[in-house]
């Protein structure tokens, strides 16, 4: 992988989006807790919380309670932030649906382009 080791420096970033995910989605820490605990099976406490959300870089947001922070505060901006550094994109499940859409239509166009080439290779004629 290329790139500069700077830009893989995400910790206050994330740590940012995750606050600002949380305002932006009008609940308590109190409430996100408790859907990522009730979603996880963890037992996040809203002290660890808090912790992770300070600058102190010894405490960090759990990746396995990502998910469900994700899904309680009904935002990929924070699965984003993670991406962005190897220059990928997170897409909700309707964007997915349309990328696959457009790469099956691109398939089909290849395809479509192939057998008309054999077609005239092997001198058969279209009905």
């Amino acid at each position: 992988m290329s790139g500069n080791p700077t830009n893989y420096d995400i910790s206050n970033l994330f740590r940012d989006t995750i606050a600002k995910t949380i305002k932006k989605a009008n609940l308590s820490r109190e409430q996100v807790i408790d859907g990522i605990n009730y979603l996880s099976g963890l037992k996040l406490s809203k002290a660890f919380f808090d912790q992770t959300l300070s600058k102190k870089l010894n405490y960090r947001f759990p990746a396995e309670a990502l998910p469900a922070f994700c899904h309680v505060t009904g935002s990929l901006e924070p699965l984003q932030v993670l991406a962005s550094p190897l220059g990928a994109l997170v897409l909700n499940e309707n964007e997915a649906k349309k990328y696959k859409f457009f790469k099956l239509l691109e398939e089909k166009a290849k395809l479509e382009k192939q057998i008309e080439k054999l077609m005239k290779e092997v001198g058969y004629e279209k009905i």
